[in-house]
């Protein structure tokens, strides 16, 4: 095969011929295997064959109109449905022209040739199928490209209205640490998932959906705790350990206390608890493996550790099921305490730590450049 320029529209499109004919396949090689890579095939199943191995090479296929089986309109279709990126050409005699023109107007494909050929109008027609196939790719990695950054800029937008629904709620305290502690917990290189699919909709109808759908997200996480989040009634009830295990064991089947001796009592909410802690039950899926409750930094906290059976964000960081979760991270920061996702290979939980005294308790602030290793993980959403 000779070289080819980069601006040569053969330049890596190989093509797939199907007749026959013996005679027909060898003269269309002979005609063009000096400027193009060949795949031949006799019948319809060998072309879909050949497809199936060799589909990201091959970027025309050429088909008879008359053979065994399939009818070259019948296998044209076929490759549309399965390879639309693939040009194809109807070659045909004069008698079946009917069959090509009907095929052109239905869109299955990109023209037709009658036969006999001449050498040079062949290799005309191959060109003009090649740069089709070379321009339709060009097309489709530039829309790929812009919707691309559409949505990094979605996913951007998406991140800053979370904050800023953290820090808007007025009777929550720390409500922007906690939304920073449920996106570095649940922000993941796969988290376009209940993003709209940018394969069906325009970039406006993109941006409507997102918008929509983080809307109804932030919706559900104010429904489920503007009833209880009320700083009028500020943690005044103190709970020592056997009521605090009794509360987690109305949450949870199975409860386990460490060093109950040392547990201390906790000034608290008790509706506060309550809730963080049904919701947590529902995020982690109601796990059946116990939940330990233990004393913390240096017994002046409370601390505990829940298994996961799901996790709520495998299916969207905004999705409604992450609701809940993203709920009980800010009561736990409302209630002075923190909420962290602890992940190994077998396992996943749930930590919740929280203040004997909320009151003068002050989870650490977001530190400058926090957000930074999040847009790492952006980088990962294509």
């Amino acid at each position: 095969m000779s070289q080819s320029s980069p601006h040569d529209p053969s330049r890596g499109c190989a093509i797939l011929y199907v007749d026959d004919e013996e005679m027909a396949l060898k003269y269309f090689q002979r005609a063009l295997d000096k400027e193009f890579s060949i795949y031949v095939a006799t019948d319809a199943n060998a072309g879909l064959d050949i497809l199936e191995a060799h589909g990201d090479a091959i970027g025309v296929v050429v088909s008879d109109q008359r053979m065994p089986g399939l009818s070259g309109v019948e296998l044209l279709k076929k490759v549309r449905r399965n390879w639309p990126h693939i040009v194809r050409i109807l070659t045909t005699a004069y008698a079946d022209l009917d069959d090509a023109i009907e095929a052109v107007n239905a869109g299955e494909i990109f023209r037709y040739i009658t036969k006999p050929w001449e050498t040079k109008a062949l290799r005309a027609e191959m060109k003009q199928a090649a740069s089709m196939f070379r321009l339709q790719q060009e097309r489709t990695e530039l829309i790929r490209e812009k919707m691309s950054v559409w949505q990094r800029l979605i996913q951007l937008g998406r991140l800053r209205d979370l904050i800023v629904m953290g820090g808007s709620v007025n009777t929550l305290r720390y409500g922007d640490a906690a939304v920073a502690a449920y996106l570095q917990d649940h922000v993941t290189a796969n988290q376009d998932d209940d993003l709209a699919s940018s394969r069906h909709l325009d970039l406006w109808q993109l941006t409507e959906t997102e918008i929509s759908q983080t809307l109804s997200f932030v919706s559900q996480v104010v429904t489920r705790i503007a009833d209880i989040a009320n700083r009028d009634e500020p943690f005044a009830t103190v709970i020592n350990a056997e009521r605090l295990q009794q509360l987690v064991a109305d949450a949870f089947p199975n409860v386990t206390i460490a060093d109950r001796d040392r547990v201390p009592h906790i000034r608290g909410a008790e509706p506060v608890l309550t809730r963080l802690l049904e919701e947590l039950a529902t995020a982690a899926g109601h796990p059946t493996d116990p939940v330990s409750i233990h004393p913390a930094h240096d017994d002046t906290a409370v601390s505990f550790s829940i298994p996961c059976a799901v996790l709520p964000t495998d299916s969207g960081l905004t999705s409604s099921d992450a609701a809940g979760l993203m709920a009980s991270y800010l009561l736990a920061f409302h209630h002075g305490g923190r909420l962290e996702l602890e992940t190994s290979q077998d396992r996943r939980r749930y930590m919740v730590t929280l203040p004997a005294d909320p009151v003068s308790a002050h989870p650490k602030p977001l530190s400058s450049g926090w957000l930074a290793p999040l847009l790492v993980r952006l980088e990962g959403w294509d």
